[in-house]
């Protein structure tokens, strides 16, 4: 039997094509992935392969001359190495597609790039020299040395090369060189996607037949097996308003594929932007998908538990106090003293063993002693920074690795590249907008398109066809293909649909799929359970806030007093309106408990901006929203210099209780004013407020007035109570006090009798837009 070695662009197209040959009876052929093949087709003596970081490190001394910094690529070590992955890509191209960097300048017809030229070809034969005289190997210099492997070559048999999507200038004169030795075939389809490839063909002399497959015989250039294209796709597409509804649509998806009878593992989701990788993986609850791409290193303990640490040191906000108190504040210790301290004198891999304590993952903690080790090589060249700028190096060498997801879920989610020459019936693609479909290139940094194709560089609009490419050749092999966009004011759908041949989705689908990813929030209403019970209001204190809650909504009351079920705050460096409220009243407690009256505005402005101050938080915005206020307060102080020609402040912030109709009242009460006529009751209001009428007062759930009059009471006569508008210095008084106590009276009679309770909802739906308990009823979104 003659041998057989079939090459394939990937290691997952390898295995789709092996479990395919092992439902047939027979030997299995011999794969490779074409990456493979050139490495061991191909070899160089008396050289040694470089590594990633020599790589990076030989190139900045390369760097080392006058007009490099024209680039405006700074030569500090951190920065350097954030950008010389830019400027490797751009010789690789080159290199690949064997055009002498030298010849660039011919290229640029207008000399637009006339200097950049210039200096990126004295970098690269800097470079090319400390390789030379190093004996190291870049893959940019390959096509220079090296030679075919002929032993191993004879070895293959007969090869079959599927060549779907692009060959480079140097990885096709190599296939040619190979075909004088063994046969050699390609598998070509050529469409409008590929017209680049087509004219390499054509160009050395092979007979390609448009629209169709054939194989290509690079010994003789005949083409044989022509067949035609299937261009049908079967493909809808809907859109959504915002992204991660898109998760819903995954998990639908997948659903009714398996229903129609489609195995998981003939199932695809494709991402063109692979970061939404993390919020499927959340919804993931059944363990369903396996993720090609791994799980970014970024998500892990260690990485999380470093950046939480950094950002507090970088800026000691709540959030980023909050964040680090989550992880763990000891983490803290090892580097706060030396965060900005040079690296030189410092055991590096010592400061992070506390974070690989916190680690549980052995894969994460591998990758990361792994990184360390190669991280010593770096080091030397970081002695004079600050170990800052090296942890920030280090966390972004990490944040670039991932780990396999070993769930083992059947349905596969990968990139567009991972799915090439792998048939799939089902495909479901999300994402796909412009600016993510099609994906931009890093390698046009330095060349327009004009001279990218003087030179023989693939063009902005050639690398879009080849994404073109692969998107069709998956659509068009599979039964059946949805595609989901995201339509809003900065997202739209790729131009690839219309190019496809596909119509775009009709209105959004965002309700028929929310439920999947949500569905308290958007799942049918359910009928919810009665609420009754038992409630003794003789048995509890009664906060005027307590009352209004009951009247407003029996059920808030319900789970906010009797469950005891407390909302949820996440530390935030935003300042919220209550919390300025509460540091105005607390300022001015401390200056009234000082001093109880004040003949000086100046003196009382002084002692205000004092006590606002400490009582403030520290961030930009508290200070801000501090001088804010002292310019508001203005007319107030005017009012308090007047009020004190008669008056003084007896207490502030006055935590009190009383019994009124056999229930116990309670309450701080914000001021107490002596006056001449007894004692005025004072309730600072910052923001919006309600006042009653005899018209209005049937429907009255506020009493906070009323139950400061009855509290303050307490301490002598109280002859008036009013809302102290502190924006413009007023007092409004409370014009129907009489009525509203005898309602309040009413109410709280009500109450004592009253032993068990319908807590049943408010039918006032606008009552539920702020409430922190509307998903517990059904009423939030």
């Amino acid at each position: 039997m003659s041998l057989k070695t079939t090459i394939l662009p990937t290691s997952r197209a390898i295995r789709s094509q092996i479990l395919k040959e092992q439902s047939h009876d027979g030997f299995l052929s011999n794969y490779l992935t074409i990456g493979e093949f050139l490495q061991r087709a191909i070899h160089v003596k008396g050289y040694h392969r470089i590594d990633e970081d020599t790589r990076t490190l030989l190139l900045l001394e390369a760097a080392d001359f006058k007009n490099f910094a024209t680039l405006n690529i700074e030569r500090n070590f951190f920065t350097f190495t954030q950008n010389a992955s830019y400027l490797f890509r751009f010789y690789e191209e080159l290199s690949g597609e064997l055009v002498d960097i030298g010849s660039l300048e011919y290229a640029d017809t207008y000399g637009d790039y006339e200097e950049h030229i210039t200096i990126l070809q004295e970098l690269h034969r800097r470079y090319r020299d400390l390789c030379e005289e190093k004996k190291i190997l870049d893959p940019i210099f390959l096509p220079q040395h090296y030679k075919l492997n002929e032993n191993y070559l004879k070895t293959l048999g007969e090869v079959e090369l599927y060549a779907l999507g692009y060959l480079t200038n140097f990885e096709l004169e190599v296939l040619t060189s190979c075909a004088e030795i063994i046969p050699l075939f390609l598998r070509f389809r050529a469409n409008e996607f590929n017209v680049k490839l087509t004219n390499k063909f054509v160009k050395i002399g092979v007979p390609v037949v448009k629209n169709s497959s054939q194989r290509i015989n690079l010994q003789t250039m005949a083409v044989d097996d022509v067949r035609p294209n299937n261009e049908e796709i079967n493909a809808t597409v809907e859109s959504f308003s915002q992204s991660l509804l898109q998760v819903g649509f995954i998990k639908q998806k997948v659903y009714a594929l398996i229903k129609e009878g489609v195995a998981p593992e003939k199932i695809v989701v494709v991402l063109p932007d692979e970061s939404f990788a993390q919020h499927l993986r959340r919804f993931d609850t059944e363990g369903n998908f396996n993720f090609a791409m791994g799980i970014p290193l970024s998500q892990s303990i260690f990485v999380e538990s470093l950046d939480a640490v950094m950002q507090y040191m970088e800026n000691a906000t709540v959030e980023n106090r909050a964040r680090l108190n989550r992880i763990g504040v000891e983490l803290l210790e090892g580097l706060y003293a030396n965060y900005r301290s040079a690296v030189s004198g410092l055991d590096f891999s010592a400061l992070m063993e506390p974070f690989l304590e916190k680690e549980h993952d052995q894969a994460v903690i591998d990758i990361v002693r792994e990184e360390l080790y190669y991280f010593e090589k770096i080091l030397p060249f970081l002695q004079e920074s600050p170990l800052k700028s090296a942890l920030h190096l280090f966390a972004n060498r990490l944040r670039a690795k991932s780990i396999d997801d070993v769930r083992g879920g059947k349905i596969t989610v990968m990139g567009v590249l991972e799915t090439r020459l792998v048939e799939y019936e089902g495909v479901i693609v999300v994402n796909f907008n412009e600016g993510v479909v099609p994906r931009k290139s890093e390698k046009d940094l330095f060349l327009n398109s004009t001279t990218r194709h003087n030179a023989g560089l693939p063009t902005t609009s050639e690398r879009e066809d080849l994404q073109k490419l692969y998107y069709h050749s998956l659509f068009a092999q599979a039964s059946k293909v949805m595609i989901a966009y995201v339509s809003s004011s900065d997202s739209v759908p790729s131009r690839f649909l219309t190019q496809l041949g596909l119509e775009l989705g009709g209105g959004q689908q965002d309700e028929y799929y929310a439920p999947v990813v949500m569905p308290v929030q958007f799942h049918e209403k359910r009928p919810l359970t009665p609420i009754e019970g038992e409630y003794d209001f003789t048995k509890h204190s009664l906060s005027a806030t307590g009352l209004k809650t009951f009247l407003t909504c029996k059920r808030k009351f319900y789970h906010k007093y009797v469950e005891g079920i407390k909302n949820h705050e996440i530390a935030q460096d935003m300042p919220k309106e209550h919390e300025v409220g509460t540091a105005l009243h607390e300022a001015l407690k401390i200056v009234y408990e000082g001093q109880n009256s004040f003949s000086d505005i100046a003196e009382l402005r002084k002692a205000v901006a004092k006590a606002l101050e400490s009582c403030s938080g520290k961030s930009v915005l508290d200070k801000y929203l501090h001088k804010l206020w002292m310019k508001r307060l203005e007319p107030f102080f005017e009012r308090e210099i007047e009020r004190f020609r008669e008056t003084r402040v007896h207490a502030c912030e006055k935590k009190l209780e009383t019994e009124a109709r056999g229930i116990k009242l309670a309450g701080v009460v914000d001021r107490i004013d002596m006056t001449v006529d007894g004692l005025e009751v004072l309730d600072y209001k910052s923001g919006k407020y309600m006042t009653y009428t005899l018209k209005t007062l049937e429907g009255a759930k506020d009493f906070q007035l009323e139950f400061y009059f009855l509290l303050a009471s307490t301490l002598g006569e109280v002859n008036n109570c009013g809302f102290y508008d502190l924006n413009n210095g007023k007092i409004v008084y409370e014009p129907v006090l009489n009525e509203k106590l005898e309602k309040l009276y009413s109410v709280l009679d009500e109450l004592r009798e009253t032993k068990h309770f319908d807590f049943q909802m408010t039918e006032k739906l606008s009552d539920c837009s702020y409430c922190e308990y509307a998903y517990l009823c059904q009423r939030g979104g």
